[in-house]
């Protein structure tokens, strides 16, 4: 009896102690994994199949240098992709890697979403420009390394346009003499549809007009004399000059295809302007040159960037950083921003002759150096829709004074300032 007994207690022991091992399979950096540690990354426009095979290359190279971790991919359009985010945020269900907009940042860290890799990050975050520096960290940590990032330049019609206005007054005197000697074309364009692109195109101005949307503070200055003059410029181009077509019906991504057209002359994007035209500059319809933008009271233009980060619900902070690490390699980043069109994200990356020599990337390599970062308020949702329908109501014939007066007020109001 006493036998069986002791036979009884020792197979409970050694179910237990079997118990005891599988909860441990798996754990991070303790040497008694029984396979791979899997983490997932989220990646925003991999819905598309080139830019899902861009990534997955990517990730096949990661996991043939670290074959202890695997990286599953999963892909959501860029529509969907911040409320799915914060949806897993509260579910508990958040990848552990992912990317989305820097402007996203701040309020992902004030939900607690994501995690804070200063200790990890400091040495590499030096190697981006400074307005990329600062735009990847809040309230003193580093939450981010950027991904991909644009400045803005001029492009213009070369055979219309000899020379590239260099100034504010230039531009819409050049805008003026070009639609005065091609009947059916507008000299210039700008956008003002509900899209975030409607921001980006008015914070140029602002920023060019010595203006600033949040002071060193974090306190709403939207409302300063600089904007309003910054807004009354931007409303000009319509309303006074009326040498673009009507900017509430389009967004940045619609003013390549009228300049392939034909139907302007001039336009304000990033790098990626060459690839929705899909025309090389040197074609015999619509030939064109890139230009820094004309300047205001100084140049400047808004670096608007993507971020890789870590959810703060990761049960694997360490290999997950290795993988943002790899991503952010000279090799890698190199790799990836020459196949995406994308500027180069690091200092040493834009030493890469084809960057520095090629006439029409060499542009937007050279407004780097007067990029500033995109504003970070508290949540981007709201303040975006706030400052597009100020821009729209200007637009609309509305005293710019008083919609910038109410965008402030609305942006106090909604506690959207970065405090």
């Amino acid at each position: 009896m006493k036998k069986l007994l002791w036979i009884m207690v020792g197979l409970l022991v050694f179910m237990l102690a079997a118990c005891s091992g599988d909860s441990n399979s798996g754990s991070s950096g303790e040497g008694e994994s029984d396979g791979p540690v899997e983490i997932t990354y989220l990646k925003p426009g991999a819905d598309t199949p080139d830019t899902r095979e861009r990534v997955q290359g990517i990730i096949d190279r990661f996991e043939k240098e670290n074959p202890t971790i695997k990286v599953k991919l999963e892909a959501v359009g860029w529509d969907n992709a911040y409320q799915k985010l914060v949806t897993g945020f509260n579910g508990g269900s958040s990848p552990d890697v992912f990317s989305g907009g820097t402007r996203w940042l701040t309020a992902f860290a004030d939900m607690d979403g994501i995690l804070p890799i200063t200790d990890m990050a400091s040495d590499k975050l030096k190697e981006y420009p400074e307005a990329l520096q600062k735009s990847s960290q809040y309230k003193g940590e580093i939450y981010a390394l950027p991904q991909a990032f644009s400045a803005r330049a001029l492009i213009y019609r070369s055979d219309l346009i000899k020379e590239p206005p260099k100034t504010w007054d230039e531009l819409v005197a050049t805008a003026k003499k070009v639609q005065e000697e091609n009947s059916g074309m507008y000299g210039f364009a700008i956008s003002g549809a509900a899209h975030v692109s409607t921001t980006t195109q008015y914070f140029n101005y602002l920023l060019q007009n010595g203006g600033q949307v949040f002071d060193e503070d974090g306190n709403v200055a939207i409302n300063s004399p600089e904007a309003v003059e910054a807004l009354e410029y931007y409303r000009d181009f319509y309303t006074k000059e009326k040498v673009v077509p009507n900017p509430v019906e389009y967004n940045r991504e619609l003013l390549p295809v009228l300049f392939k057209e034909g139907k302007i002359a001039m336009y304000v994007i990033g790098p990626w302007g060459k690839s929705l035209m899909g025309v090389d500059p040197d074609n015999k319809e619509t030939p064109y040159k890139t230009a820094p933008l004309p300047k205001g009271k100084k140049m400047a233009n808004v670096l608007v960037s993507d971020s890789n980060y870590i959810s703060a619900k990761t049960e694997h902070p360490k290999e997950a950083y290795k993988f943002l690490e790899f991503m952010a390699s000279l090799e890698e980043q190199t790799k990836f921003d020459k196949a995406n069109g994308s500027l180069p994200m690091l200092k040493e990356e834009a030493k890469d002759p084809f960057f520095k020599e090629d006439p029409y990337f060499s542009t937007f390599v050279d407004m780097i150096e007067y990029g500033e970062p995109q504003p970070a308020p508290a949540v981007w949702e709201p303040f975006q829709e706030i400052i597009t329908q100020s821009v729209q109501r200007a637009l609309d014939g509305e005293d710019p004074q008083a919609v910038l007066d109410e965008a402030a007020k609305q942006i106090k109001d909604q506690q959207l300032e970065p405090k």
